[in-house]
């Protein structure tokens, strides 16, 4: 009895230490990659309770063995924005001033009723409030209201970490030329720029920060 104690709280203490190796980002919510990380742990973190007769290694050596993996796999789509995007997918636009894009509904297997119950959950009523509605990566719907009277234009993406969103340089009517001569007037190119903002008026530009000389 007193084994099989010992067992579940090392085993429980094993998991804890691996989610916060893994970072915080396991708290909320979380990517298909993420959530297959986590039931890996959870199922492998029984196999000692379940079975005393095996060794308390056959758990905690898959267990800092599925965390290894997912450090390099978050290194991985840290350094690299294309693998990123492949592996967690890419934001989809389903509304955009106040038009459902139905295509896009479509090829997401989201029905109008869907769509409106997650609406509902942000207090939105009618797609026509909506300026631009987003299917984030996660599945969770985001949304950038309609602006009332004199508030300013929501500002949409069009460069995130390398990644171009064509969808709203269309809506604005530009195109990857017109964004580049865009990033030439800020005397910068998409490989330095971190995130970019527009809303056919306004641009909001964030440059990536590079490590000061002589430091590692």
């Amino acid at each position: 009895m007193i084994s099989s104690v010992v067992r579940t709280v090392l085993v429980y203490l094993a998991v804890v230490v691996a989610m916060r190796l893994m970072g915080k980002r396991q708290l909320g919510e979380l990517q298909p990659a993420e959530l297959v990380t986590t039931l890996l742990i959870s199922n492998v973190a029984s196999i000692c309770i379940d079975e005393p007769d095996l060794p308390l290694s056959a758990s905690l050596v898959p267990i800092f063995l599925i965390t290894a993996l997912e450090i390099l796999n978050s290194t991985l789509v840290w350094f690299c924005p294309r693998y990123a995007q492949l592996l967690l997918g890419k934001p989809v636009t389903i509304i955009r001033n106040g038009e459902i894009l139905q295509k896009e509904l479509a090829r997401l297997r989201i029905t109008a009723a869907d769509l409106a119950e997650a609406l509902r959950g942000r207090n939105i009523f009618s797609p026509q409030e909506v300026y631009w509605g987003v299917v984030e990566p996660n599945g969770s719907i985001t949304t950038a209201v309609m602006p009332a009277g004199d508030e300013d234009t929501p500002l949409l993406p069009l460069l995130i970490d390398r990644t171009v969103y064509r969808d709203n340089l269309a809506f604005f009517g530009l195109d990857e030329t017109a964004l580049d001569r865009m990033l030439e007037t800020q005397n910068t190119s998409r490989r330095d720029v971190l995130l970019l903002l527009y809303n056919g008026e306004k641009t909001v530009l964030i440059p990536k920060k590079t490590a000061p000389e002589g430091t590692v």
